[in-house]
């Protein structure tokens, strides 16, 4: 089987879904129809699936994770966050993985634990993303490690040069591959991407598309994570507020229009944040003619 590594570095156009862990077994199960809907659509080459704010959702992450990858081996990314944990505590978790059949790490430092200053979570030995992944590299018996990547900037970074330091750190510490933060504006993606190339960063960057279902929400996600919505796509969809039929089919131009102008520029990766839901997904799949 190719690996994800190499599926994510391929000359033809592969697709990764990125899901987030549900509150409880209920939705757990309606992440997974979902899940299932979009595979029996389109090849999905990898699905990975997120922690929440400070590691408050890891439980339910690994329970759908693990179901993920007992569903489609060798077919999921699993995501680390090394910020307040200890080097036991990471083993053990992705002795879980291993055990599990998951050879794939998606390496992040992750938010503080609430109670917790910076010192006190980087108690364990871990206080960035690099400093996980370096760890990984020495532990060895992986088949691939990827990092995030802002091309906007990393919102505690405000330094872009800083910022972009930070990921040639992560590239040349055994990185394989990156993902990024969702953006709208391809341009900032090109100008990352030359910037990076230009540092020396020579793995593949696949750029993070996120399909708007709900425009607060975007909009607070977006000053969450030091991202911006532009003008065009809040007045694209503003009208369209009090009808969700509507609203999906826009947003699902708008995502298809994005990808189309990445392609253009040479993208063989992108990463798509699915928000747990699959028909804006499977409207972009339609729209791309990525059906089976």
């Amino acid at each position: 089987m190719t690996s994800i590594a190499e599926r994510i570095a391929s000359k033809n156009l592969t697709i990764s879904i990125e899901l987030f862990p549900p509150k409880d077994e209920k939705g757990a199960e309606r992440v997974l129809r979902e899940m299932e809907k979009i595979h029996a659509a389109m090849d999905v080459a990898f699905t990975s699936v997120t922690y929440g704010a400070g590691g408050s959702t890891q439980e339910g992450t690994l329970k759908l994770v693990l179901e993920l990858a007992r569903r489609h081996p060798g077919r999921v990314v699993a995501h680390l966050t090394c910020i307040g944990a200890t080097e036991a505590r990471l083993s053990e978790l992705l002795q879980t993985y291993q055990a599990n059949g998951m050879q794939d790490i998606l390496a992040l430092r992750g938010d503080i634990p609430e109670g917790m200053n910076k010192e006190e979570a980087a108690a364990g030995g871990f206080h960035y993303a690099v400093d996980l992944v370096r760890w990984l590299r020495r532990r060895g018996g992986l088949d691939s490690i990827g990092v995030a990547a802002y091309p906007e900037g990393h919102p505690e970074t405000p330094d872009k040069a800083k910022d972009l330091h930070h990921f040639a750190e992560k590239a040349a510490a055994g990185a394989d591959y990156a993902m990024t933060q969702f953006f709208f504006e391809n341009e900032d993606f090109a100008r990352f991407r030359d910037a990076a190339a230009a540092a020396g960063v020579a793995i593949p960057i696949a750029p993070g598309i996120i399909p708007v279902r709900n425009l607060d929400q975007i909009l607070r996600f977006a000053g969450m994570c030091g991202a911006k919505v532009p003008g065009r796509v809040i007045g694209a969809l503003d009208p369209h507020r009090e009808d969700p039929e509507a609203f999906k089919e826009t947003s699902a131009d708008l995502a298809a229009a994005q990808i189309e102008s990445l392609i253009a520029l040479g993208v063989p990766h992108v990463h798509i944040y699915a928000l747990n839901q699959s028909d804006i997904i499977l409207g972009i799949a339609e729209r791309m003619g990525w059906g089976r």
